[in-house]
């Protein structure tokens, strides 16, 4: 007689939504569903077995059946305000945290201190990710849960997304890419803030479980009887995942993989996105097969910001001279830049060898239409040796931001930094960029700069107010303006603020504050200031662990030249504050 968890077994394999797979066919995508929408996973987790499960979701559901339904949504509103004030109050030393980290990691430690140090910031940034989910989860269980739509350059959008993740990925030693399809319109209606964070989700998922090869971020257009859906594919080369796996990664604070990538996260991202997607109409999936990686699809309806598909054509053509030669391993970066070339109106052929690509320069070279520029990737570089050969050729080194000190330069006119962005490939290859110093003063890609731009001197030195009660937060504060070359005078009560803003002896340049100073309101610190001449005009920054909308435009509106939300990257504080200052001098003058 078989016993319960065979028969058990037996039903589950009967009622399975997929089948098994031939080796030469793509595995069937399964939907994660909207938050609160989890489907019945095939293995239960309870302790009491497979039914005793069974038995507590009928019970639990019953308890939800008879509960008022007005009792029940303010019992879960007050569950949602909990949440997100545990979690505003884990910000604060979290901040400080990431903050220390960065400030140590720019003075001198062995190589041993370095690896301790980058699991601290690794860990940091994972409990950073947690408080996020978080606080979205509290804002979704509270039905708090808007989209703020407007114009918004999607290509843009992915290109920060993976630029960001790309260090992550390169310390893994593997690719990250993506390719913009030429039919995507340039402007797009929607919410960048939460298509950014349902990317950050999904890619920052694909990296973290990809061990070899890499991620490549697909974007394009497919057509529907109901309309157009913009589809963003997010393929990685990871282990890839079992059905009971997939049905996992579904539902709120469950995750598949092994145990130690299990512990980065929460398991409440994949859900979190779906949400999102739902609210705009869209849908977020997944296909994948154990052992050949896994393929998370995104899609949500097309909607246009203009009347047309502005700057289509002229995206077509824009490489429309160009016949490159790519020297570069297999991988996701190597498909993305011939994609992208290709999507530009520019032809491009892909070789993994130096004496593949001489061949075939010798050979173009002798017809009709020779190659105009030879792309070389920075893992190939040692065993370039035909530089005078390819002496007529545009030469170009493509490089990680972290290898790029290393490379040699005397063989190359340019070079373009990994992952690519479009508007740096079209500046190369079209002539613009020529040159290593014209290349560095007109980078883009600004995550390979953050230390030093953190560390150099400021444009000018400022007298600077600063408003911060926690210790660690302000000593992480003061030694970021004081590396720039600011001065700094600290305040960690609201009294003190007031008194020291409105010193008539020493007026500061610029204030910085915290949103919740304890002693007072931020409210009362501008009706102070607008009471006296020479600070009315005062620009003031405020700082806030807060991500509310609502809330960042209450403080804009009271005054605020600017609101930063914490933890705060020092290279933006940085660029932020020289630019309100260049401003605030030039509105004196006028």
């Amino acid at each position: 007689m078989r016993d319960i968890a065979d028969i058990h077994e037996r039903i589950a394999k009967a009622f399975s939504l997929s089948v098994r797979d031939e080796d030469n066919e793509s595995p069937p995508e399964r939907f994660v569903p909207p938050h609160q929408l989890r489907p019945i996973s095939v293995k239960q987790t309870s302790p009491s077995g497979s039914f005793g499960g069974l038995f507590s979701r009928l019970a639990a559901w019953r308890r939800r059946k008879g509960r008022d339904p007005h009792q029940a949504e303010t019992a879960g509103a007050a569950k949602a305000r909990q949440i997100a004030t545990v979690v505003h109050e884990i910000r604060t030393p979290l901040n400080g945290i990431l903050g220390m980290t960065h400030l140590l990691a720019q003075t001198k430690l062995t190589a041993e201190q370095q690896n301790y140090l980058s699991g601290i910031r690794q860990s940091g940034h994972a409990l950073a990710q947690l408080v996020e989910d978080l606080l979205d989860y509290s804002t979704l269980e509270a039905g708090r849960f808007r989209l703020n739509n407007r114009a918004e350059n999607l290509r843009q959008t992915i290109e920060s997304v993976v630029e960001m993740l790309a260090p992550r990925a390169h310390e893994k030693r593997i690719e990250i890419a993506a390719t913009v399809a030429a039919d995507v319109p340039d402007l797009l209606d929607f919410d960048p803030a939460r298509i950014r964070q349902v990317l950050f989700n999904v890619i920052g998922n694909a990296v973290k479980f990809t061990s070899e090869g890499g991620v490549l971020v697909r974007v394009f257009l497919e057509e529907k009887p109901e309309g157009a859906d913009v589809t963003i594919a997010v393929v990685d080369t990871g282990p890839g995942m079992t059905l009971e796996d997939q049905q996992k990664v579904f539902g709120e604070f469950e995750q598949a993989g092994s145990a130690e990538t299990r512990s980065g996260g929460s398991g409440l991202g994949l859900g979190i996105a779906s949400r999102i997607l739902a609210e705009f109409g869209g849908s977020l999936s997944v296909a994948s097969t154990r052992g050949s990686g896994s393929t998370f699809t995104i899609r949500f309806p097309l909607r246009l910001a203009e009347a047309a598909q502005a700057g289509l054509i002229e995206r077509n053509r824009l490489l429309a001279n160009s016949r490159v030669l790519l020297l570069a391993p297999q991988g996701p970066a190597a498909k993305a830049t011939v994609a992208t070339i290709e999507t530009l109106g520019g032809r491009c052929r892909h070789v993994s060898g130096t004496a593949e690509a001489q061949a075939l320069i010798d050979r173009a070279a002798a017809g009709p239409v020779p190659y105009t520029d030879l792309i070389v990737d920075h893992r190939l570089a040692s065993d370039y040796a035909n530089e005078k050969a390819h002496a007529p050729l545009h030469r170009i080194l493509l490089v990680n931001p972290e290898e790029r000190a290393s490379q040699p330069q005397d063989f190359f006119d340019a070079w373009l930094i990994r992952p690519l962005r479009e508007k740096s490939l079209i500046d190369v290859l079209s002539g613009r960029m020529r040159g290593f110093r014209t290349r560095d003063a007109l980078q883009e890609n600004v995550a390979s700069q953050v230390e030093l731009a953190a560390t150099a001197p400021a444009k000018r030195s400022l007298d600077i107010l600063l408003g911060e009660d926690d210790p660690v937060n302000a000593l992480l504060l003061r030694a970021t303006l004081t590396k720039a070359g600011h001065r700094v005078h600290r305040c960690d009560d609201f009294a003190a603020l007031v008194e020291a803003v409105t010193d008539e002896v020493a007026v500061p340049d610029l204030v910085l504050s915290d949103m919740h100073m304890p002693g007072g309101e931020l409210g009362d610190l501008f009706s102070a200031m607008r009471e006296r001449s020479h600070t009315a005009m005062l620009p003031v920054i405020v700082l806030t662990g807060d991500s509310s909308e609502d809330l960042k435009r209450e403080a804009l509106r009271m005054g605020a030249r600017m609101v930063l939300e914490k933890p705060v990257d020092p290279t933006r504080l940085l660029q932020e504050i020289e630019a309100l200052h260049l401003f605030h001098r030039q509105q004196q003058s006028h």
